[in-house]
């Protein structure tokens, strides 16, 4: 695991900041997550606050509160957030939903307290050894293309099948696991302190406009609004 920091921000244009813990299948920020246009994303959130409660909109509805889960893949905006919150990202496989519902409400508010339930919260469930297998050629062929056929024939699987175990296991589709695993190194790498461009192609995106496009449809945000962020220790 590795704590990530940023340093105060200036402008309301870049709303990120606080302290990022980023691990192979799960993210927590402790601080502003900022204010967010409509989106998706691929994994579960949880918006968590000691103060200010969250203030989000989902299919329409305006909520509010200090405990709110969002599931993989619901439609919402963040209206306003705390300026020290805590917002937590798990991959759908590796996400306890009975756990997370069973004890939102008793979660702590902040990175510090909220570390210890982290293993209950994320607990892996198995994954088809072909899926495993599938995952193995994917991470060979990042970041550059990810052909479909290599990887179904790597997994011994048909293309059509290996899109169904993906929608199955994984509860994504094949590219939609392979845009995530890139927003994830683009943003680890640009973390690292390359810039923003160096980051989207390190991480397979043509050019920092097609990450900024895809951070927009998946967070709601540009990527000029991560220039705040800096790596400080591991």
């Amino acid at each position: 695991m590795a704590w990530i920091y940023n340093s105060t921000m200036s402008s309301p244009a870049l709303p990120w900041n606080g302290t990022l813990l980023l691990d192979a299948h799960v993210a927590v920020l402790q601080g502003h997550a900022g204010d967010s246009a409509a989106h998706a994303h691929y994994a579960h959130q949880l918006l968590l606050s000691e103060g200010a409660p969250w203030q989000v909109e989902i299919d329409g509805v305006r909520k509010q509160g200090q405990r709110l889960w969002l599931p993989s893949f619901q439609p919402h905006a963040i209206l306003s957030a705390p300026i020290d919150g805590c917002t937590v990202f798990l991959e759908p496989a590796h996400a306890d939903l009975e756990q997370i519902q069973q004890h939102l409400q008793s979660l702590p508010g902040n990175a510090a307290q909220l570390h210890e339930w982290l293993p209950r919260l994320s607990r892996p469930q198995p994954l088809d050894r072909r899926v495993q297998a599938a995952l193995a050629r994917i991470t060979q062929h990042l970041p550059g293309p990810v052909p479909a056929a290599d990887i179904a024939e790597a997994a011994h699987l048909s293309t059509s099948q290996l899109h169904r175990r993906f929608q199955s296991e994984l509860a994504v589709t094949l590219r939609g696991w392979v845009l995530w695993q890139r927003l994830r190194s683009a943003l680890a790498h640009h973390l690292r302190g390359h810039s923003l461009t160096d980051s989207a192609h390190a991480a397979g995106f043509a050019d920092l406009p097609h990450l900024s496009r895809s951070l927009r449809r998946m967070f709601g945000i540009g990527a000029a609004q991560l220039q705040g962020l800096q790596l400080h220790a591991a």
